[in-house]
This record gives structure tokens, sequence and C-alpha cells, in this order.
């Protein structure tokens, strides 16, 4: 009887763990959702802390692309723009930008069309000055 007991406690606890596992990988997928993690760099790139807000958008993107999630691959590529316009890089800051735009352009996402060209155009109004 004693050994049921073992078994069936053994199979509990099993059980139980494996619960555990699921709940704590299904609670590191939501956290590293693209749009959480593009969020976090905003407010790291607004504090001014570009390097973290990098990393964020970097992650961010690596993850879209991931689960094919183009319209935040777009939206990571565009604040890394962002980033380095902040930092004057205006050559890097371009190529992310344009990259942003043909994704946002080739799934006909307006708002990312008009926000990528605003930006591009600002960078040739900054490189006519």
């Amino acid at each position: 009887m004693e050994m049921i007991y073992l078994i069936v406690g053994a199979m509990f606890l099993a059980y139980a763990g494996m619960l555990m596992l699921y709940y704590n990988v299904h609670s590191k997928e939501r956290k590293n959702k693209p749009s959480k993690l593009i969020s976090k760099g905003v407010m790291s790139l607004r504090r001014g802390v570009h390097e973290k807000a990098f990393a964020y958008f970097k992650i961010a993107y690596e993850h879209s692309e991931k689960i094919n999630d183009y319209h935040n691959m777009a939206e990571a590529l565009y604040h890394i723009g962002l980033v380095y316009n902040e930092q004057n890089d205006v050559e890097n800051a371009r190529y992310f930008f344009e990259e942003a735009f043909k994704i946002f352009n080739e799934y006909d996402e307006e708002g990312g069309i008009d926000k990528t060209q605003n930006s591009l155009n600002y960078l040739e109004y900054l490189n006519l000055e």
C-alpha cells in the first residue's frame, strides 16, 4: 500500500512540475512579445539610453523574424533608425528607415509608410543644410 502512495505521489509531483514548466515557458513567451519589447525600447529611447533601446529593438526584430511578424519587424527597424538618428549617425539611420519602408510598403501599411517617408525626408532636409 505504501508503494502505491509513493507512486501516486511521484506522479503528482511530476505532473505539477510539468504544469509549472509549461506556465513558466508560456509566461516568458508573453514577455518577449515584439510589441512589448518595442514599447520598452521606446521608453529607453525617450530617456536617452540608446544602447538599451537598441538592444530592445534588436531583440524585437529577431523575435518578429522568427514568427514572421512583418509589422513588428518593420517597427523594430524603424525604431533602430530613430536610435541612429538620435546619435547623429545619418547613414545608418537612413539604412534602417529604408529597410522599414520596404517592409511597410510590401504589406501596404500606410501609417508605417508615412512615418518612414517623413523620417527619410527629414534626413534629406538635414543633408541639404
